[in-house]
């Protein structure tokens, strides 16, 4: 499967867009075109703790040849969204050219120092911009094909790569980060949602089934009240204060339904956080976030 990480996925019209972004704009409480300007990328991460305890971190799936090279999709068939009822259970697939590695050359043999040194110099020049020192998996399977490294190699220290951040499959604007981050990618109309909540609606709070009381389309209303309780075990809403608000600058009053805490605007990451989701009790996370070139 070839990647179109640009585009948006074949057969999404207009008129389904505005159905997806007015929704979104519901659970966000401000519509997704007020997040940045028109020419904003995003993206959407999964990460956290499951990564590391289940070892898929570390799985050569992620840095094959063609997958850090975008030229097919990973499909690990472990990584799924969690929220309550019929919604559970989505499988995810990844974009690993875009996902993020934290580099460790430091325990490489002597033969492969050139190779050490190179990536080096990229975690270096990395540690300025958004990912803190984190290798886009483009750049680190570059480096790798003009070593002729294999990076699945089993003779290559564990550590030298490890997955951080497992960028979810989707284009570049903010309504596909969303489709995303909540199983929504392949919806391309209202009858291809998957099912909502069902018999598993009185699992989630009153809060969230109000959050998305204004969502016009009922198939979406249902399903995205799933992903919209704050309070859930199963994957939990964060929500933050828009990316373009200084810390303790957002008023209330701009949105009718603002409801942040004192450290919803996300300082360490420069404000790039627009929602995030918490799975299975703080497990894993599922982050929606503008990226930076």
């Amino acid at each position: 499967m070839t990647l179109e990480n640009s585009t948006p996925p074949p057969g999404r019209s207009e008129e389904w867009a505005a159905a997806l972004a007015q929704a979104f704009g519901e659970v966000l409480g401000r519509p997704p075109a007020e997040h940045g300007d028109a020419d904003a990328r995003y993206g959407a991460y999964y990460g956290g703790n499951f990564l590391d305890e289940a070892e898929l971190d570390h799985d050569p799936v992620w840095v094959g040849r063609a997958a850090l090279a975008g030229e097919e999709t990973v499909e690990p068939g472990h990584l799924l969204l969690t929220p309550p009822g019929d919604a559970a259970g989505t499988e995810l697939v990844f974009d690993a050219s875009r996902s993020l590695f934290w580099v460790d050359p430091r325990e490489l043999p002597d033969t492969l120092a050139a190779f050490g040194a190179d990536l080096a110099t990229a975690v270096a020049e990395s540690e300025s911009g958004q990912w803190r020192g984190a290798l886009l998996g483009a750049d680190l399977g570059r480096i790798a094909g003009h070593h002729g490294v294999d990076l699945a190699s089993a003779d290559l220290p564990r550590e030298l790569w490890t997955l951080w951040q497992a960028r979810i499959a989707s284009g570049d604007t903010l309504l596909d980060a969303l489709c995303a981050a909540t199983g929504l990618t392949t919806a391309t109309s209202s009858e291809l949602v998957p099912a909502g909540l069902g018999d598993s609606a009185d699992q989630v709070e009153e809060e969230a089934h109000e959050l998305v009381a204004g969502v016009a389309d009922p198939a979406l209303r249902d399903y995205l009240a799933a992903f919209c309780d704050e309070e859930s075990h199963d994957l939990a809403l964060v929500r933050f204060a828009p990316a373009d608000v200084e810390d303790g600058d957002f008023d209330e009053d701009e949105s009718d339904d603002a409801d942040f805490d004192d450290d919803d605007y996300d300082e360490s990451q420069g404000g790039t956080v627009v929602v995030r989701w918490d799975g299975a009790v703080d497990q894993y996370e599922v982050t929606v976030r503008r990226v930076i070139a």
